[in-house]
């Protein structure tokens, strides 16, 4: 019973980080974004602790369900992601090619309905969970450009509004509220 229990933590937050941390604007996002664009250090921890919270989830499923052999195809993905190389080429193909993520994504809804590959399907849905929060090669290219660095530190919300949109967006919330400096760039903005 405790590994079902267990099991459903699992899939809970599956559902529960997107929903409370996607296109977040806290502060603890801000930086979480930050160090993920500028450290290579900080992807190789993201990459490994989605690895563990794999690792873990296939130890309890294999506790609860003994002779269960489906959890060799996910674990053998779960092999592939060992290497940094191959799960940053893997984690940033899924947030730069949307076509991927839907493919993957729809495999994932699909093969959940059958009983031996459910825990590859849990596999692909905490990828597919890695990669809303990975940093694409469009942020990682912005990062360099020193009118969007000046936009980020001017307004943290830029960064995460940046992170994760197409279009990269100004700090238009914050533009009338008294601030001379954003009002201006807002204005210039909208003439451009």
């Amino acid at each position: 019973m405790i590994w079902n229990i267990l099991q459903l933590i699992f899939c809970i937050t599956l559902f529960v980080l997107p929903l409370a941390l996607y296109k977040s604007h806290r502060s603890f996002m801000v930086r979480f974004y930050d160090a993920m664009i500028h450290s290579v250090k900080a992807r190789k921890l993201y990459v490994q602790v989605v690895l563990i919270l794999l690792l873990l989830f296939h130890y309890v499923y294999i506790s609860g369900h003994v002779g269960e052999f489906g959890v060799f195809l996910s674990t053998a993905i779960c092999a592939t992601i060992y290497s940094f190389r191959r799960a940053d080429r893997l984690l940033r193909g899924l947030c730069d090619r949307s076509c991927m993520f839907v493919i993957l994504s729809l495999v994932a809804l699909a093969i959940s309905f059958v009983p031996h590959l459910y825990t590859t399907a849990v596999t692909a849905a905490y990828l597919l969970l890695a990669a809303l929060f990975y940093p694409s090669a469009r942020v990682m290219s912005e990062k360099t450009d020193i009118r969007k660095f000046l936009e980020w530190l001017e307004c943290p919300g830029a960064l995460a509004d940046s992170y994760h949109s197409i279009i990269t967006r100004g700090c238009h919330d914050n533009a009338d509220n008294g601030n001379l400096k954003l009002s201006a760039h807002y204005e210039s903005s909208k003439t451009e």
